[in-house]
């Protein structure tokens, strides 16, 4: 054996690493689950907030969201008593004010009355006090009627009354609100018989739970768990329909807020709610509503809540399933405002400890590190290196502290394991001493998180060349916008100001217009594509409600796409010799279809006659001799694009439209950009299928009930019943139908 042999052979050296060189990743957010301490006497002031998600601290009595809210909401977990989600994705809105009952508008983003269903209606009784969805059907609650009115969600048509069981010793059923479980029950609150009725999608009685006091509102989470306000209570009952007995007592919405999937709409404490992720397009701010459906500011909030100085959130054991496991490093990633802070602590064990030896003081906590923001605002993540001893269990523990005006939060947590160090490579000795081999693993960990990070980025390289994944803005910060700079790969400019699902769409599909580009077709569909018409393209309109079935047969989608594109040559008819046909649609042309000069006539100015020839500073001198072609002239390389007014409202998209219209357009094509206003005018916006459509006569307008607007047709009166004279007053005059415009 020669010397070389034995040296690398050398029992100091550590055996060739092996699989697996990459560690396990544990998440801790929204979307995996917190996984909470079971017992709540480990968690102090700290809870998960429903509208982020995170770990926050939780206001002081007195402030901030509560799960009793009047309104029903829980805290905002749930939908209102007064709305309503309806299957075809708008909302139902009950105004108690004026007994309405209204339906989202998604194109106005606006609520309307619903079809079909006015004033003094007998679907609408003034006692109705509640609106709930379940299983297709349209709940109108009317604690003062005893009774549940059913209607069709989708037209509003009249399905059934319930009156409700009756119970042997109890008082007539007095239902306030109603819920629907996954297995198609639902659940009706009886504050009258202090019960919970179970009842069948047709309202038969399946069974009752008794005992629970006045309840009032009701939720339900993913695992059929039913939430009762109950009057006089500052908790809500968490009752379990299997058990039919209440397992549990919340009040804060962070204490639940895991259970609930997250609604398509934001719900202020005082009923309110913010419709802007419901319209057509989506708005970028805010359109609250109020309980009533009126309209409020775009800066409407909710009272700011008032926060404890610190509180404590404590895991339930994490489970590695390794024997041993040496827990790696964290990742805490969140919200950090000046002066506030997060410390990080661990315990480890092979085994599963109680409750009062996690609480201990004595407990082998270890401190992983501190997070503290010195700016302003800080938006972002930190890891530490975790030093718990080898167990195969971990409990995690965060103590946030901040401001009274605001909280730290958590946005999520990343544990890895088992510890895959770099010090595998080095000789043995480096890790002969657990001290001196965690100093040796702490120190390879500066170069050995760099690789990762490199790793990582490289594992998720293909998703930024897809435009349907890669990272933008405002999902990232602007400065990994690599959305734009990918756009930039194949010469299309993003909007900023369209929302990221559009600038998304826009691109994946612009290129392949690429092979039409120059042309007609190219042109439109991009512009189309551009205003986001294409989605319209396979929309199927649902058959209207209030009109009555006139046929068995059901009409195929009459809604096309609009030219967009008009090309000016088209416009003209030309008439020419031996090529032509006399008819209303052909046009003669003279020598002054490109204003030619040309010498007049002596006979013509000799009798009087005007005077068609050469102008100055009105006719062109032109030396080429081509009147045949010269009507080609003029419109061949010219058209015009029609684009709605309301889709260019905002000046950068206006401006964005331009830009792509110059860039797409062929060269020695002279394009115009019409915006069009939704009206009629005749001589000046005209063109039936392009600027101008035939629309519905509308009703006219009654006093106090209909409001003034471009559509508005106005009533006038003096005019006398069978007069002789054409009514010639406001209100009666309607053009092509009594009246001709001359």
């Amino acid at each position: 054996m020669s010397a070389r042999q034995a040296f690398s052979e050398a029992p100091y050296l550590p055996p060739v690493a092996r699989p697996p060189h990459d560690p396990r990743t544990l998440t801790l957010d929204r979307r995996h689950g917190w996984q909470p301490a079971s017992n709540p006497l480990l968690i102090d002031h700290v809870a998960v907030d429903p509208a982020t998600g995170g770990l926050e601290l939780t206001p002081l009595p007195g402030t901030g969201r509560l799960l009793n809210e009047p309104s029903g909401s829980f805290g905002g977990l749930f939908w209102p008593d007064h709305v309503a989600a309806l299957p075809d994705g708008s909302i139902a809105f009950l105004d108690r004010k004026r007994h309405r009952l209204l339906v989202l508008d998604r194109c106005d983003c606006a609520f309307v009355e619903w079809p079909c269903l006015r004033a003094n209606d007998l679907r609408l009784p003034a006692e109705v006090e509640a609106i709930a969805t379940v299983c297709g059907q349209l709940l109108l609650i009317a604690p003062g009627l005893h009774r549940i009115i059913v209607l069709n969600a989708r037209s509003g048509a009249l399905r059934g009354v319930w009156p409700g069981p009756q119970l042997t010793d109890g008082q007539p059923w007095t239902p306030t609100d109603a819920v629907a479980t996954c297995d198609r029950r639902i659940v009706v609150a009886d504050p009258a018989n202090g019960a919970l009725h179970v009842l069948t999608p047709h309202g038969r009685a399946l069974d009752v739970i008794t005992g629970l006091g006045a309840v009032r509102s009701l939720a339900i989470d993913c695992d059929d768990r039913v939430y009762a306000t109950i009057d006089g209570a500052d908790e809500v009952a968490v009752v379990d329909l299997a058990s039919k007995r209440i397992e549990g007592l919340a009040t804060r919405p962070g204490e639940v807020a895991m259970r609930f999937a997250c609604l398509p709409i934001a719900v202020y404490a005082d009923g309110a709610i913010d419709i802007a992720a419901l319209c057509m397009p989506p708005r970028d701010e805010p359109v609250p509503i109020d309980a009533s459906g009126a309209p409020l500011s775009s800066t409407y909030a909710d009272a700011q809540p008032v926060y404890p100085k610190a509180g404590t959130w404590m895991s339930a054991a994490l489970d590695s399933e390794i024997a041993a496991c040496v827990w790696d490093r964290i990742v805490v990633g969140g919200h950090l405002a000046r002066d506030a802070r997060i410390e990080i602590a661990t315990l480890s064990a092979e085994t599963v400890l109680a409750d009062d030896e996690l609480a201990d003081p004595q407990a082998p906590w270890r401190s992983a590190g501190l997070w503290r923001s010195d700016a302003t605002i800080g938006c972002g993540s930190s890891d530490f290196m975790l030093r718990s001893p080898p167990g195969r269990y971990l409990w995690l523990r965060l103590r946030l502290a901040g401001t009274p005006a605001e909280s730290p939060r958590v946005d999520c947590v990343q544990l890895d394991f088992p510890r895959i160090s770099l010090r595998r490579y080095l000789p043995a000795i480096f890790g002969a001493e657990p001290i001196a081999a965690e100093f040796t693993d702490r120190w390879l960990a500066i170069f050995d998180r760099g690789l990762r990070d490199i790793e990582g980025e490289i594992d998720d390289e293909a998703a930024l060349f897809d435009p349907l994944s890669a990272p933008a803005y405002p999902e990232v910060a602007r400065g990994r916008d690599f959305l734009t700079f990918l756009s930039t790969w194949v010469g299309v400019t993003l909007v900023a100001a369209f929302p990221l699902e559009r600038r998304r769409r826009f691109l994946a599909a612009a290129p392949r217009l690429y092979p039409w580009r120059g042309t007609v077709r190219g042109l439109r569909d991009m512009v189309r594509l551009f205003l986001g018409l294409d989605r319209w393209v396979a929309f199927e309109p649902c058959e209207t409600a209030c009109v009555p079935c006139v046929t068995g047969e059901r009409l195929a989608p009459c809604w096309q796409p609009p030219r967009l594109v008009l090309e000016h040559f088209k416009l003209r008819r030309w008439l020419a010799l031996d090529h032509a046909r006399l008819s209303d649609a052909a046009k003669l042309w003279g020598a002054r279809i490109v204003n030619r000069s040309r010498l007049e006539s002596r006979t013509s100015l000799l009798a009087g006659g005007a005077s068609d020839g050469a102008q100055v500073g009105v006719t062109q001198l032109k030396t080429s001799q081509d009147p045949y072609r010269d009507p080609f002239h003029v419109y061949a390389h010219k058209l015009s694009i029609f684009v709605p007014a309301g889709c260019v409202r905002k000046p950068a998209v206006a401006r964005a439209l331009e830009a792509l219209i110059d860039a797409e357009r062929p060269a020695h094509v002279e394009a115009h950009l019409v915006l069009v206003e939704p009206r009629f005018r005749v001589g000046v916006q005209s063109m039936l299928g392009l600027d101008a459509v035939i629309g519905v006569r509308p009703d006219p307008t009654v006093l106090d009930t209909m409001r003034l607007g471009r559509g508005t047709v106005l009533a006038g009166g003096g005019q006398q019943p069978g007069a002789a004279q054409p009514p010639q007053h406001v209100g009666a005059v309607r053009v092509g139908m009594n009246s001709i415009l001359s």
